[in-house]
């Protein structure tokens, strides 16, 4: 009799004592299955990973970090997104570059997932953006100005929105526009995106001269009456000198009066000359014009 007793004694205690105790878990891949713990609680531990179970048993929480939570007793967990919060890595990009899209979902037990980009289905909403790869990268486009781009998540039962900031680091990349001499925003502003009329070798308004050239005088390319002129005539009493009015003249550009005896020799500055303006007119008087044949041109710079 007293046999019997001391062994269902030892027995009514062995499952208390095993519960707490947990044996390490782990492999090469660090695949980690959770330890079970019975309703008196109890404590699993290896030196990459730690679990505090609660009283309960199968009601009980595991937490293995700020990333991962577990709960006792279930075979598999079920949660349901109440929250979605996108990020991005960095917010703003330069354009050309890419940003590594990602979220953070917060589960129906309080509790948050940290999602990778592969992990949800992306959408460009609106703007600049060339692609999104499976992996959630995202690859901004040229742009000819600062702009966003308004990028969609979608994860099981969520969705949320995400901007991103683009930056212009070269202003002659755009599209058809791009490397033409011409600043993107200005053809852009003229012609609309990739508008063939808008390019630099183009006349758009058939006044005779270039997209480039009416950039440069200042004038408008798309108005016929809008262009750089210039007169030569000779001063009355004098046949020696000549005098050159040209307009528009502008404050914020610089305008050299250069001459040439022979075409195929090139150019070179005009010296010796007066100048005078009237408002956006500019009067060159050059005192020695001799020569029989004798050439003028005006360089402008901005």
């Amino acid at each position: 009799m007293n046999k019997t007793s001391a062994l269902l004694i030892f027995l009514s205690l062995w499952p208390a004592g095993q519960g707490l105790t947990a044996a390490p878990q782990g492999s090469r891949n660090y695949a980690q299955q959770t330890e079970t713990f019975d309703a008196a609680g109890g404590k699993g531990a290896s030196s990459h990973y730690s679990q505090t179970a609660s009283i309960g048993g199968i009601g009980g929480a595991a937490s293995a970090g700020a990333k991962a939570v577990a709960r006792n007793g279930f075979a598999g967990q079920l949660f349901e997104a109440t929250n979605l919060v996108l990020n991005a890595s960095p917010a703003t990009v330069n354009e050309g570059g890419t940003s590594q899209l990602a979220a953070i979902a917060t589960l129906d037990d309080g509790t948050v997932s940290h999602l990778a980009g592969r992990d949800l289905f992306w959408r460009v909403s609106s703007g600049p953006v060339v692609s999104i790869d499976a992996q959630g990268l995202l690859t901004a486009a040229n742009v000819y100005q600062r702009s966003s781009a308004r990028i969609e998540g979608r994860y099981p039962g969520k969705n949320s929105f995400i901007d991103l900031g683009i930056l212009n680091v070269d202003d002659d990349d755009f599209g058809i526009y791009a490397h033409d001499g011409l600043p993107d925003l200005w053809q852009v502003q003229n012609f609309g995106e990739n508008n063939p009329r808008g390019v630099s070798s183009a006349d758009a308004d058939g006044d005779g001269q270039s997209n480039l050239a009416e950039f440069m005088a200042g004038t408008s390319p798309t108005n016929a009456e809008s262009h750089f002129s210039i007169e030569l005539a000779t001063l009355p009493g004098d046949s020696s000198q000549k005098y050159l009015l040209f307009s528009p003249r502008l404050n914020d550009r610089s305008y050299t009066v250069e001459y040439s005896l022979d075409l195929g020799a090139g150019f070179k500055p005009l010296t010796n000359a007066s100048q005078l303006d009237f408002d956006a007119t500019r009067v060159v008087l050059d005192p020695n014009a001799t020569e029989p044949n004798k050439f003028y041109r005006v360089k402008i710079s901005r």
